[in-house]
């Protein structure tokens, strides 16, 4: 949810498939609180259970009106803009399986340079494995990177790799808790990024659009 709002269109699919399987109905106030994490862990938490089948069901069926869903919040491809003519590289760092087809939804994937998701490493977040696959493909390193994301586990990845966590308060945490968790800074929104005081220009910068 760090460039685009998910969870109306999260909340209208994944009830779908509490229809479906004979689940209980969700809120889009439960589906901000697992916003982030793994399809599996969030619907454990969600529910209780998981199933593959259940999985297999949501992308072929749902996925599509998920994507379809996606707001961008206001001012976030101005802000894309402006870091690309700031000759800072883009990178997308996310728990996402396939985090192209999201991008593609908003029409932000012209502006990265790289796109990780779950699929290109070993662990999800908090594990480092997406920041770093991004810097060894960015060409940077951890002293010239800023890692964007609005949960605690965003920070928490960022401090594993070594990164400089900007801590996005557009979702369901505080400024408090991502400043608990590691920040090193912390905006209202994704608009406060080019004008961070005191923060310099990086080399990279990976961010996490909507679910990460």
């Amino acid at each position: 949810m760090t460039l685009a709002d998910s969870s109306y269109s999260i909340t209208d699919a994944l009830n779908l498939i509490a229809q479906s399987r004979g689940l209980r109905s969700v809120t889009r106030e439960e589906i901000l609180r697992v916003i982030g994490l793994p399809i599996a862990e969030s619907w454990m938490a969600l529910w209780g259970e998981f199933d593959e089948s259940w999985l297999a069901e949501y992308r072929e069926k749902f996925v599509p009106m998920e994507y379809k869903g996606l707001r961008l919040f206001p001012g976030a491809r101005e802000v894309l803009e402006s870091l690309r003519g700031l000759g800072i590289k883009l990178g997308v760092a996310s728990n996402r399986r396939n985090v192209l087809p999201a991008l593609e939804a908003t029409d932000i994937a012209r502006y990265f340079d790289s796109v990780v998701g779950l699929q290109d490493v070993a662990l999800p977040k908090p594990s480092p494995d997406v920041v770093i696959e991004s810097m060894e493909r960015l060409g940077v390193g951890s002293g010239e990177t800023w890692y964007v994301g609005d949960t605690a586990d965003d920070m928490r990845t960022a401090v594993a790799a070594g990164v400089r966590g900007i801590g996005v308060e557009s979702g369901n945490f505080r400024a408090a808790d991502l400043l608990e968790a590691g920040a090193w800074r912390t905006i209202p929104s994704v608009v406060g990024l080019p004008s961070l005081p005191e923060a310099g220009i990086p080399s990279g910068c990976t961010s996490v659009p909507s679910r990460g």
